[in-house]
């Protein structure tokens, strides 16, 4: 089927990408027929998200598609009810009731994307954390009512209150940060917040007895009902009734976090599957989720110079091959134990590197040896440059010494950014930090002899800061060589090292640099801005724009539209046949129809 503006273009050419992402797992007794059932909240990118009620004893399969949000981190069983808090656009609060499969009128307040957790309080009400207002939700489940009781942190660059707890009597504990990290109170008879700790404390448990957090690996207790710390044998009975609900699988190499059934058995997800271990089971039994993965959207896509095209999903840290010439597609488990997505993909030789968020991991995939994830055999984890470096946001190339190298993002609440390289033969990786200090890793690309980058001022969880961004050339060796400064307001973003220059895109224009000079010597029009870059052929460089497809003449420095997008290209790749396919941030592959040379 033809799509778009001017149809002779582009044509759909597949949804290849199929994953599920389970970032909440529960279970109930179902009022609906009186069975235990597991409930599973999967995360759909790019559609809409669904649960999945799995019977404990027969492992038949329910699926309930969200009335509007792509998932839920959020999911709370309440009587017939099951609560579920959204993400990321619209932080919706929905009701399902369990006896009819119906969905009560979703709410949401209008400023919040995100809705992390649901806790009901010991006032019979519902509270819920939120992003990037940071604000607290009261539900009431009666009036199927929802409001904001206001900001949780008094700084206003904190984004997130993360986790609420309703165990502590008379009381919401709120955790959350991201520029400063912190612990409130809300008391629900004053409706007020109070402070809980020293700064830097985080929440480990809260039960109607005791409140327990960690500062620097140390314990500490907290009375639930006075609030009053808890020390000497008051604090050693409390810490023998902590709860660790994580069970042992592959053998033991890793653990996962349970639920516990009615029957004592413990139930959890890893990956694409689940598994129930019973009573008496030493190694639980893994198996499929028994309902259809979905499409999901497309995060990084490459060709692996035979034609054949990898790559990865928005959420759900799996990757996926697609064959064009037989429309044959394929998705993998989970590459690695952390969750989040794959960002850099880059082929050496007969192995495929990836790079994935929010573990800040490294992995190498053999495709043509079976897969042993959990045996962390193929594929497999290198060192990690956790937790200073997180997001891989620049992606990933084959650098000039052979080397795979990414671009990369500080953790959660700090400005920066750094750079890694994994040596292709020992698989030992070495990393870089902050290169250009307090900037991330916007973009990287790579020549014959060096790599090139350019910066972004924005971090995790934080907002973007209004300082100059930067554009570096970077010797193998581990140096800057070459270092500009756009001017304030100048935005850096996509940019390729092709016929002897880098081609970088600057707000609206695409910045020509000459490495022999290190000068940058051009600017090109393109009227638009552009998401991505790529080669094609040896004078020419595709640069997909906010709405237009253009064609670089890397010889005369100009730019030409060849035709009108579906929307806002966010990776693309060639084919050695000259076929061009990319995606717009959604499930579908899109193939350029004309081969570009």
């Amino acid at each position: 089927m033809e799509i778009g503006t001017d149809q002779t273009m582009y044509a759909a050419a597949a949804e290849p990408c199929r994953n599920f992402n389970i970032l909440n797992v529960t279970s109930l007794v179902d009022p609906k027929d009186g069975r235990e059932k597991l409930v599973l909240s999967n995360f759909a990118a790019g559609s809409v998200g669904n649960l999945i009620f799995i019977d404990t004893q027969t492992q038949e399969g329910e699926a309930v598609a969200l009335p509007g949000d792509s998932g839920a981190w959020a999911v709370l069983p309440l009587g017939d009810k099951l609560l579920v808090g959204t993400c990321p656009d619209y932080g919706y609060l929905h009701s399902l009731d369990l006896r009819t499969r119906q969905w009560a009128a979703p709410l949401r307040i209008e400023s919040e994307k995100y809705i992390w957790n649901l806790a009901l309080g010991s006032d019979g009400l519902v509270y819920g954390g939120t992003y990037p207002g940071c604000v607290l939700l009261r539900y009431d489940p009666g009036k199927h009512e929802l409001v904001s009781l206001g900001r949780v942190s008094d700084n206003p660059k904190d984004m997130y209150s993360r986790n609420v707890y309703g165990d502590a009597p008379g009381r919401i504990i709120v955790s959350g940060g991201m520029d400063t990290p912190f612990l409130r109170v809300w008391d629900l008879e004053t409706e007020t917040f109070g402070d809980l700790g020293s700064p830097g404390e985080t929440i480990r448990q809260v039960t109607p007895s005791f409140i327990c957090t960690t500062l620097s690996g140390e314990q500490r207790f907290y009375d639930a009902k006075t609030l009053e710390p808890a020390r000497g044998s008051q604090a050693e009975q409390w810490s023998g009734m902590l709860e660790t609900r994580e069970m042992e699988i592959g053998g033991g190499r890793q653990r996962v976090r349970y639920v516990p059934l009615l029957d004592g058995s413990h139930a959890a997800v890893k990956g694409q599957d689940y598994l129930i271990r019973r009573p008496g089971e030493k190694e639980p039994t893994l198996r499929s989720i028994p309902t259809e993965a979905p499409a999901t959207r497309i995060h990084t896509v490459i060709s692996d110079g035979g034609g054949v095209l990898w790559g990865s999903s928005g959420f759900g840290q799996t990757i996926f091959r697609y064959n064009p010439a037989d429309g044959s597609y394929w998705n993998s488990g989970a590459v690695c134990n952390a969750g989040g997505e794959v960002y850099g993909m880059a082929f050496a030789g007969d192995e495929l590197f990836l790079a994935a968020y929010a573990g800040g991991d490294h992995i190498v995939y053999r495709p043509g040896e079976p897969w042993d994830q959990y045996g962390n055999v193929n594929p497999r984890t290198l060192r990690s440059v956790g937790p200073e470096l997180i997001r891989p946001h620049g992606k990933s190339v084959l650098g000039p010494d052979g080397g795979i190298w990414t671009g990369w993002m500080a953790k959660y609440g700090v400005y920066g950014g750094g750079l890694s390289r994994i040596d292709t033969a020992t698989k030992e990786v070495t990393s870089w930090y902050d290169p250009v200090p307090g900037q991330e890793i916007g973009g990287l690309t790579a020549d014959d002899k060096r790599l090139y980058f350019t910066t972004g001022t924005g971090g995790n969880g934080l907002k973007a800061r209004d300082e100059p961004c930067h554009f570096a050339m970077w010797e193998p060796e581990g140096r800057i060589s070459f270092l500009h400064r756009f001017e304030l307001g100048e935005k850096p973003g996509a940019l390729i090292a092709a016929a002897s220059r880098v081609w970088v895109r600057v707000g609206k224009e695409i910045a020509v640099f000459d490495p022999d000079l290190a000068a940058f010597v051009r600017r090109i029009p393109l009227g638009e801005g552009c998401g991505c870059l790529i080669a094609l052929g040896a004078d020419r460089i595709a640069a997909f724009g906010e709405k237009t497809l253009f064609a670089i003449d890397t010889g005369r420095m100009t730019a030409e539209p060849l035709g009108a997008l579906p929307g806002h290209v966010s990776t693309a790749a060639r084919t050695p046949d000259g076929s061009v396919y990319f995606n717009c941030y959604g499930t579908k592959l899109f193939k350029w129809n004309d081969a570009l040379a």
